[in-house]
């Protein structure tokens, strides 16, 4: 408006006095040209006309004025700048005869004045604004000025703004002249009115008289009034009045260059004060919703604009402010690449950059404190700022019982910051205080924090933190301090309540915070087990990514697992290295290699976070030993005797993961399970672990199977079956330090094992064991083999009821065991010796692993029966005992075993033939023969 009025008052100024210099020489058409062509030359060669030029001669002078057009630059849209159907002007001659002009009167009909600019800032009034527009003297001062439907349009392509005024004055009473102008537009889209009355015009232009204005506007949802008085009119250097912003609802700011702000339904009343450049809002009284804000903000404006603010209030919220939305507003483009290529100090000197032309004062109280889903409370901030010194007198917040508090100052005179900051915190909770600006998942801290800035570098010093974690049951305290190289961190912590140390050097404070790798390399000791790392982190707050070489080392893996949180196996001392990367939720462990008492193992694993866990392993061990895969120390018989442990295998692991993992040991040193090397593949889908192929090598023979489990279910269930071929167990006893018994006692093994399991536990499978086992044995000899499967005692006792000599050479042997419900049936059983055939049979209850078989043995010659006699096997698995049947037992032992006297079938013979051989003595093939040509 002010600028509005000026560009009219300089048009009209301009053409009343040419008119007064042509009326006083001479009215004629030669004056009209003389006239336009002097408005033209001060318009840049723009087109003006004046239609009629009249000159009424008398007491007061008549000067009439008609068809007035000024043109407009042809960029803009309307023709004109300027068009006037008339102007009338009344001059006090005896004034003009002293040399100055007096207008006793001037009246505007259907004045039109039409103002532009465009997106790059060019005007059609900028050939207007010269010398006689900065000054303040008003360039014509009428007694009385009378207008009549006048219009002023503006369109402002930069502010995106359309806006029309109508003014007129009315004078129905001579002492009641007012000026009244409304006006409608749009600015940004947004619906624009305003109403402005003010008193008789001519008192606007009288110097330094106090003007009463009333302005009622509104834009979209926000309404404002002013209700005052200004002075030095039209430039308003002097304004003073009641002013009243508010909006009933939600409603959005104008935007500029950032994106629009939300405000909420809010009521604002202050006193408007402007005194030249000097602009205050005092008594300030802002209320929306529950927050109350009182104060004071004064803005001098000049080559060092200053800034006084004084609030106060009991609740400001940022998200009902918007302000929050224009925080996660994300810079796009280049603007966005050259953030992320700069440094945090880089950052906040950009940021902090445009405070080198201001002086301020700050003094803000505030009860409490809302932005996202987060809240401070107590909120105290007293900082100054004078020449290009900031200075933070207090800052202090608090967070439930936690609060912050931190005072320095910063140099902005050079071209990076420099300065100090110290910093206290106390029981801060760092996830609740920085959700809102993307880390949610940080724990509390509290401490000391003492930094020092200088040329893009930060330094720490006496600085003592406390971090704690609950979700994460993590503890640490942390020593800081600033090296030439970066920073190192020492200190404690506990995770799971295992306590830790650790030593670390890590990159320069200022490359904390940016989205490039992170160099750390140090050490973390834990439960004698020692973790060194070298290599890069980014983000280390979220841990977005990680490339670090590791190496881990200790007496046993499972003494971190309280740690971890993961199943690691119990193990004699360890070593590992390999590459660790993290990226995008996938871990990955590089060249892979670890070794364990006399085991090793090598490969990759990569694991995805990604949804369901789903893991990916190829693994390779030259020696697996597996007295190493239990810790020194373990009990070797933690149940009470039982051979088929109790205790759950940890199947509940394999649900809500997938894996697929290959693994290979060229060479498998077994004292109790008889393997020389494993190849397989297992799958893991929703809880479905499938192996296939299961291959085992045993001796010169090989194991061939698949194994199924489906842990789903509660109770976890599972299928293997295994297909035992030609296994010499001359090899396998004598790595199993049965020498002795490899040389005399051994055969070639053969069979087959396909049953169905049910259970968490190995007992609790055996318990429900479905299925059949098939073994053939060709070759070997019974006493030491009797001895070694059932104990010295109960060997030696079964071998002296059932054969008479100390060492019996073998020609065949065969079982058979079907089980129900974990009740092992021994169906078969038949062993072919040079003297005799034994047959047996009974039963084992698996789940008491309760054994209650019973053998006999049937001479090939009748004159050798005498000394044999049946015997009984009972006791447990662990424990078995052998008794010889008396006379008054012999019925029922006869009958214990009458279903095994069936010979076994021929079909065994490929189990143990590996071309045409059968192994050592007449072989099975003859002894199966014999057998059922016998009819025993």
């Amino acid at each position: 408006m002010a600028k509005a009025a000026k560009i009219i008052g300089i048009v009209l100024a301009a053409l009343v006095l040419l008119v007064v210099i042509a009326a006083v020489l001479v009215q004629t058409q030669w004056a009209r040209e003389k006239i336009e062509a002097q408005l033209s030359e001060r318009l840049d060669g723009r087109a003006v006309e004046i239609g009629s030029l009249d000159i009424d001669w008398g007491f007061p002078l008549g000067i009439s004025v008609g068809d007035v057009q000024v043109a407009n630059p042809e960029w803009a849209e309307h023709p004109y700048m300027l068009k006037l159907e008339a102007m009338q002007a009344e001059i006090d001659v005896g004034a003009l005869l002293t040399g100055d002009l007096s207008l006793q009167l001037l009246e505007l009909d259907n004045p039109e004045v039409h103002l532009a600019r465009q997106q790059d800032g060019r005007s059609n009034w900028a050939a207007l604004t010269g010398s006689e527009s900065d000054s303040s003297e008003p360039p014509i001062q009428p007694e009385t000025i009378r207008i009549q439907n006048g219009q002023l349009t503006y369109r402002d392509a930069k502010l995106d703004a359309q806006v029309a005024l109508d003014i007129e004055t009315t004078d129905n009473d001579p002492n009641e002249r007012r000026l009244s102008i409304e006006g409608s537009g749009t600015v940004q889209g947004k619906p624009l009115t305003l109403s402005l009355t003010g008193e008789p015009p001519s008192q606007a232009l009288a110097s330094g008289a106090p003007y009463a204005v009333s302005l009622d506007a509104q834009l979209g949802k926000i309404q404002a009034s002013f209700k005052g008085e200004a002075k030095q009119l039209p430039s308003l250097d002097a304004l003073q009045g009641k002013l009243t912003v508010s909006a009933p609802d939600s409603a959005e700011l104008m935007s500029f260059e950032s994106p629009a702000i939300d405000v909420p339904a809010f009521h604002l009343n202050a006193q408007l004060k402007r005194d030249g450049q000097r602009w205050a809002l005092q008594d300030m009284d802002l209320n929306t919703g529950e927050s109350h804000l009182t104060g004071s903000l004064v803005l001098a404006r000049g080559d060092t604009p200053e800034l006084t603010a004084q609030l106060q209030g009991n609740r400001l919220d940022l998200n009902r402010w918007g302000v929050m939305r224009l925080i996660e507003s994300e810079p796009s483009g280049t603007q966005s690449q050259a953030n992320n290529d700069e440094s945090p100090q880089q950052r906040a000197q950009n940021l902090l950059q445009p405070l080198r032309r201001y002086r301020g004062e700050l003094d803000l109280n505030l009860e409490q404190l809302l932005y996202g889903d987060a809240a401070l409370s107590d909120i105290v901030l007293k900082a100054t700022l004078a020449e290009q010194q900031l200075n933070i007198e207090r800052l202090h917040a608090a967070q439930g019982e936690g609060a912050v508090d931190a005072s320095g100052s910063l140099d902005l005179t050079k071209n990076s910051l420099s300065g100090t900051v110290d910093l206290t915190v106390e029981q801060l909770d760092l996830g609740r205080a920085l959700a809102p600006l993307g880390y949610p998942r940080l724990g509390t801290l509290d401490g000391e924090l003492h930094t020092r800035l200088a040329q893009n570098a930060a330094r720490l010093s006496d600085t003592h933190l406390r971090y704690e974690n609950p979700t994460r049951d993590l503890r640490v305290e942390a020593d800081a301090t600033s090296t030439d190289a970066g920073l190192q961190l020492t200190g404690d912590a506990w995770r799971n309540d295992v306590p830790l140390q650790f030593e670390i050097d890590v990159g320069a404070l200022e490359k904390l915070f940016v989205d490039e790798p992170y160099p750390v390399e140090g050490s973390v000791t834990s439960r004698e087990s020692q973790l060194t790392v070298k290599g890069t982190v980014t983000d280390p707050l979220q841990l977005e990514a990680a490339d670090l070489a590791i190496s881990l080392e200790g007496p046993n893996p499972a003494n971190l697992n309280p740690l971890t949180g993961w199943s690691l196996p119990s193990l004699t001392g360890y070593q590992l290295n390999g590459q660790l990367l993290w990226e995008d939720q996938q871990l990955r462990l590089q060249d892979l290699r670890a070794n364990w008492g006399d085991s090793d193992v090598s490969g990759d694993l990569r694991l995805s976070l990604r949804g369901r866990p789903m893991l990916w392993a190829n693994l390779h061990s030259d020696t697996l030993e597996t007295s190493d895969l239990k810790a020194p120390g373990t009990p070797t018989d933690p149940n009470d005797g039982q051979v088929f442990s109790s205790e759950p295998l940890g199947l509940d692991a394999l649900r809500d993961r997938d894996a697929i993992i290959r693994y290979e040991a060229d060479q498998v040193l077994a004292e109790a399970i008889p393997l020389n090397a494993v190849d397989f593949k297992a799958e893991l889908d929703n809880g479905v672990l499938v192996a296939e192929p299961l291959t085992l090598s045993i001796g010169k023979g090989k194991a061939n199977g698949r194994l199924r489990l489906d842990v789903r279910p509660q109770q976890p269930t599972g299928e293997l079956r295994l297909d035992i071929t030609s296994v010499n167990l001359s090899p396998i006893l004598r790595e199993a330090d049965l020498s002795k018994v490899a040389q005399d006692s051994a055969g070639t093994i053969g069979g087959q094992l396909d049953v169905t399991l049910e259970g968490q536990s190995l007992g609790e499978m055996a318990a429900n064991l479905d299925g059949k086992l098939e073994l053939a044995m060709s070759g070997g000899k019974l006493d030491m083999l009797a001895v070694e499967l059932l104990g010295l005692d109960a060997g030696e006792a079964a071998l002296a009821a059932l054969a008479n000599a100390d060492q019996v050479e073998m020609n065949c042997t065969y079982l058979r065991f079907d089980s129900t419900a974990g009740t092992a049936n021994l169906e078969q059983f038949f062993i072919s010796t040079a003297d005799s055939n034994i047959t047996g049979g009974g039963t084992i209850k698996l789940d008491s692993e309760r054994l209650d078989l019973a053998f006999e043995a049937r001479a090939k010659d009748f004159s050798l029966l005498s000394g044999n006699s049946p015997v009984e096997l009972q006791g447990t698995l662990s424990d078995p005992q052998v008794s010889v049947v008396t006379g008054e037992l012999a019925a029922r032992a006869i009958a214990s075993v009458v279903g095994a006297l069936v010979a076994p079938p021929l079909a065994i013979l490929p189990w143990l033939e590996a071309g045409l051989g059968e192994g050592s003595g007449i072989g099975c093939r003859k002894a199966l023969s014999e057998f059922e040509q016998s009819g025993n």
